[in-house]
């Protein structure tokens, strides 16, 4: 074992593997990429559903939305409509921290929490000698801010380096009782969408405390300027400015909500469709507004997921092909050009087994869109088709 100022590097040797481990291990990437291209298709028709079902709900919801000109006063007439209101928030609650003499009226009040800590940083380097590759892993120490209590324990070198197994303050989120837009009451659901947390920053430091007070964070240690393992900071946060609040956080926050009402309850709203309608917005918006931005989430979310079956079954398909380039891969230059083709097939099958899996769950909802998908998932066997007749002729 090597050292060098406060790392060190130990070195291993493991056996390089031969051509029947490699064809061994080829031979289980066959059923690996099965169970791949499995779990794609299932994704893949998994996302399409929750798509158009999600679309659904959302064109339903705007179909049946009943505009509040007003939220001083709940009307029973919309007693069971789904309905659209904006307005500042409130409440009652004050949310306090009596350690650190912090209050505010607000509907959250997070308490964030950090600790300054030994770190192990692990860097590897291979080295391929012929028949056994040589590691040698670098382990290397440092003191950082963390959020999270960091296991000195499992260090490779825990000597030197031992950090508190406890935070002596934990961070928590606090949640006013009861929150209002007007007269009417939000829901556990449309609460917790209230994220838009903002520093708070204290007026004082506590008094008759050694706690210390520097840019807005509270300091537990002996210098903000010289940290020491243990030390820790402690910062505040809040979301949802209420109206009630003092002036001096500036002007309450204000909200625009889709939501089921019940007589004084803002609550979920279950569609025909499928999905539950339980909507907020940080800002004065339309209805029309709110779910254009709820149709441009769906579209986002509809993409990422199919890329990431279209990964997923792109993995499943290389897995499965292996064992070709396997058999080949001990001659240098049939090796390149094997693995290039397999590389091209792979993508080829891929996209258009995703294509085609797109296309069928289309097809039940919008058929003339599911059937272009579906033939469009063919262009890639189609070309090679014609390209293979093409060169018949030629010759």
């Amino acid at each position: 074992m090597a050292t060098a100022g406060d790392s060190h590097t130990r070195v291993s040797y493991r056996r390089n593997a031969t051509f029947c481990d490699r064809i061994g291990n080829s031979v289980m990437g066959i059923f690996i990429g099965i169970i791949l291209i499995c779990a794609a298709v299932g994704l893949l028709w998994w996302n399409e559903g929750r798509a158009v079902r999600t679309a659904q709900s959302l064109d339903e919801g705007l179909r049946l939305v009943v505009p509040l000109t007003s939220t001083s006063v709940s009307m029973d007439q919309n007693n069971g409509q789904l309905v659209h209101l904006s307005g500042p928030l409130q409440t009652d609650s004050i949310l306090s921290d009596s350690t650190y003499g912090v209050a505010i009226n607000a509907v959250k009040l997070k308490r964030h929490v950090e600790m300054f800590q030994w770190v192990e940083t692990e860097h590897k380097r291979e080295i391929n000698e012929g028949s056994q590759t040589r590691t040698e892993t670098t382990y290397s120490y440092s003191k950082e801010w963390r959020s999270n209590v960091v296991k000195s324990g499992s260090f490779d070198n825990p000597s030197g380096h031992h950090n508190p197994n406890s935070f002596a303050v934990e961070p928590r989120v606090q949640v006013a009782a009861s929150v209002q837009v007007g007269a009417f009451y939000l829901s556990h659901g449309l609460i917790n969408s209230i994220t838009n947390y903002r520093k708070l920053k204290p007026a004082a430091q506590p008094s008759g405390s050694d706690i210390k007070l520097h840019d807005g964070t509270f300091y537990h240690g002996k210098d903000p300027f010289r940290p020491e393992v243990g030390d820790m900071k402690v910062s505040f946060e809040y979301a949802g400015l209420s109206a009630k609040a003092s002036s001096h956080f500036g002007s309450a926050d204000t909200v625009s909500i889709i939501a089921k009402q019940m007589g004084g309850q803002l609550t979920s709203y279950q569609t025909i469709a499928g999905d539950a309608l339980e909507i907020l917005y940080f800002g004065e918006l339309s209805a029309k507004a709110i779910f254009d931005k709820e149709h441009a989430s769906n579209n986002m979310m509809t993409m990422g997921l199919r890329f990431g079956g279209w990964l997923l079954m792109f993995i499943g398909f290389s897995a499965l092909t292996s064992l070709v380039t396997t058999l080949v891969d001990w001659i240098p230059f049939i090796r390149e050009v094997v693995s290039l083709g397999v590389c091209v097939l792979n993508m080829s099958m891929s996209i258009s087994l995703s294509l085609t899996v797109i296309a069928i769950a289309w097809i039940r909802f919008r058929p003339v869109l599911g059937l272009t998908i579906l033939a469009v998932s063919t262009l890639p066997f189609v070309i090679s088709k014609f390209k293979v007749n093409a060169d018949k002729r030629s010759h």
